[in-house]
């Protein structure tokens, strides 16, 4: 079973698949709020399986980010979907094989 599978179950409501997405979501909030809470981003971007399903991570996401950041630290940073979504696998390639990194 791939990740895209899982995601697919979890928007059929199926309960396994939709506790993995739970518990990934609000791992990658925890993961987050650090992030904010120690370098106070502006922004951050956020591809993959985020970006592909970003209705299933975001509420989840979100909430974990108000409990655990700190206020004015979260209010200044935006959270956002990598507009390269399958894209950027293509273009790191490019990259490493011109040199241009």
């Amino acid at each position: 079973m791939e990740a895209k599978d899982i995601l697919i179950f979890a928007s059929e409501g199926e309960i396994l698949s939709k506790k993995i997405i739970e518990e990934s979501a609000k791992r990658l909030g925890q993961g987050l709020s650090i992030l904010i809470d120690v370098l106070n981003p502006e922004a951050i971007i956020i591809g993959s399986i985020y970006s592909r399903c970003e209705n299933l991570f975001k509420p989840i996401v979100d909430l974990i980010l108000e409990k655990e950041c700190v206020e004015q630290s979260l209010n200044s940073c935006k959270i956002l979907p990598a507009k390269l979504s399958e894209n950027v696998g293509d273009l790191a390639a490019i990259i490493v094989a011109t040199g241009e990194y």
